[in-house]
């Protein structure tokens, strides 16, 4: 496993596979090299050498959008399930204009994917490739500005990131690198800590008035 910067974009795609361009040429080298693909049509779909190839390519340009996945994005929505950054974001909306600094200890995030690409011989489903992507986040040293219930900035914290993806249980790919926070959110639009809140149901209309003496209408 190799360790790089992650640059921008921060992406999953660009830490795991490097550049845009050259990023699903990468991927479909990487399934070929550990054989990902071997086998995968059931049956008698034999493959030769270029058409299995050609799985390959397709397959990774497949892979290569869907780790088009930004990397804030996914720390993020780890970050809006821990109690003290939740709370100080509901204190901090119901207070307007006020802000609370808050401290993390070390911890851990972990986002795991799990889609699948289905394969199709003349037109017909022949064969379902499973997929596992997961990225892990190790904070250590945060300190978070909250403001107005969003994480308007981070003073400090060390983000360290590993990417792991398989194919068909296989690793075909895996890397580490280092996010700068305080850089990083900078740049960034402030991120809400707290769920939209849902619209309340209409109220039910009352009844209507019983007539005197009368019945009430069904």
């Amino acid at each position: 496993m190799t360790t790089a910067p992650v640059v921008e974009p921060l992406t999953v795609r660009a830490l795991l596979l490097g550049p845009e361009e050259e990023a699903a040429e990468v991927l479909a080298e990487a399934l070929h090299d550990h054989r990902a693909a071997a086998g995968v049509l059931p049956g008698g779909h034999g493959l030769t050498s270029p058409a299995s190839r050609a799985v390959e390519g397709e397959l990774a340009t497949v892979l290569n959008g869907f780790l088009d996945l930004d990397l804030v994005s996914l720390l993020a929505m780890g970050w809006n399930r821990y109690q003290a950054l939740r709370e100080a974001a509901r204190r901090t909306r119901r207070y307007p204009a006020s802000e609370e600094v808050v401290a993390l200890a070390t911890h851990r995030i972990t986002s795991r994917h799990h889609p699948s690409v289905d394969l199709l011989v003349d037109g017909a489903p022949a064969a379902t490739v499973g997929v596992d992507l997961i990225v892990v986040f190790k904070i250590s040293g945060l300190i978070a500005v909250v403001r107005d219930g969003l994480l308007v900035a981070v003073r400090s914290g060390q983000c360290a990131v590993e990417v792991k993806l398989a194919v068909r249980d296989i690793e075909v790919a895996s890397r580490k690198g280092q996010l700068d926070l305080p850089a990083t959110l900078r740049l960034r639009e402030p991120i809400d800590l707290l769920p939209p809140q849902a619209t309340p149901p209409p109220p039910t209309p009352p009844p209507p008035p019983v007539p005197p003496g009368g019945w009430a209408p069904r």
